[in-house]
């Protein structure tokens, strides 16, 4: 499996602390962020979507409660969800724009 067959179906996008917005496509991209860069290392939100973002890279079954659980996380941890799409910063590769 691929990171790619787990992708969620809505992307989930959060105001970080810094006042950037950032966006996570699936359970790799948000148990990578819960990992190496989460805020804060406890909580049962927290400890729940470790859980399951984990079960999602085994399950694809389990890859919407991965999601479910990582915005519990950020709501616990203080995250808000995006509202500017223009803030968003994205670290997936971009298409480039035909050149008319």
């Amino acid at each position: 499996m691929t990171e790619y067959d787990f992708t969620w179906n809505r992307p989930v996008e959060l105001e970080l602390p810094c006042g950037l917005t950032r966006r996570f496509q699936n359970a790799y991209d948000a148990l990578d962020f819960l990992d190496a860069e989460w805020p804060t290392r406890r909580g049962p939100a927290y400890e729940q979507a470790i859980r399951l973002c984990r079960n999602a890279l085994r399950d694809l079954h389990a890859a919407e409660l991965a999601r479910a659980a990582f915005i519990a996380a950020a709501e616990e941890a203080g995250m808000r969800l995006a509202t500017d799409p223009d803030r968003l910063v994205s670290f997936l590769p971009q298409r480039r724009k035909a050149v008319a």
